[in-house]
């Protein structure tokens, strides 16, 4: 299975724009996210260890098929691409307005977009030196429910200034994903099976030491 993940990506591969990975993010959550198919993500990534996907590592999102026939002309296709570029200035005019501002933009961009547009009712401003446990005191909401809801935010280090969307409603935890590793199994080879980080898993199993993870061991699977 390692070596079918090392393999090359086809060379008509086409990136519709670069993705850099954020804390938390897996190949699965990346192409839930944004909509394109696992196979494709990781066949546009081939170059790429699904069980060593760091926060900083820059993907190629793939472009849809029907975008294939452009890479034909070569030329004339090349000077067209830089329109794409010119998508990425919105993380300049971001960097100006911001030093502190900034960060709050693009998080509530990525609320409307993930949540299906947060109820303006649910939108809340964080307050100076304020904290994720202050505002579950204040509104009686469990940490699940509020990190659902701001899914792309490190709700250990909120500022103030920040918009978080904070439902009316608890959600039920859900029920935790168990398996149990089979011979020759390791903590490795666990993170490729299930296209998880080895990060993201430790976390999920706090009282296993990486080299506890062995055949006959029950572990606990991350979230999807």
């Amino acid at each position: 299975m390692l070596q079918t993940n090392s393999t090359r990506a086809p060379q008509d591969k086409v990136c519709g724009y670069e993705y850099t990975v954020r804390r938390g993010d897996s190949f699965y959550l990346i192409a839930n996210r944004l909509g394109v198919p696992l196979r494709d993500l990781l066949e546009a990534n081939s170059d790429i260890n699904p069980a060593r996907l760091m926060v900083g590592d820059v993907l190629c999102i793939p472009m849809e098929e029907d975008d294939a026939p452009p890479v034909t002309p070569p030329a004339a296709e090349t000077p067209s691409e830089p329109a794409e570029p010119e998508v990425m200035p919105p993380v300049a005019e971001e960097d100006e307005d911001l030093d502190a501002p900034a960060q709050v933009a693009p998080q509530g961009s990525q609320i409307d977009s993930e949540m299906a547009v947060c109820p303006e009712a649910n939108r809340y401003t964080v307050t100076q030196g304020e904290t994720a446990a202050d505002i579950q005191l204040a509104r009686n909401i469990n940490l699940h429910t509020l990190q659902s809801a701001n899914p792309d935010v490190d709700l250990t280090r909120i500022a103030a200034g920040q918009t978080l969307c904070v439902p009316d409603t608890n959600l039920p935890c859900p029920t935790a994903v168990t398996y149990t590793l089979q011979t020759d199994e390791t903590l490795e080879s666990a993170a490729l099976r299930f296209n998880v980080s080895i990060a993201s898993l430790l976390r999920s199993n706090p009282c296993l030491a990486p080299s506890e993870f062995m055949a006959g061991v029950c572990i606990t699977l991350p979230e999807a």
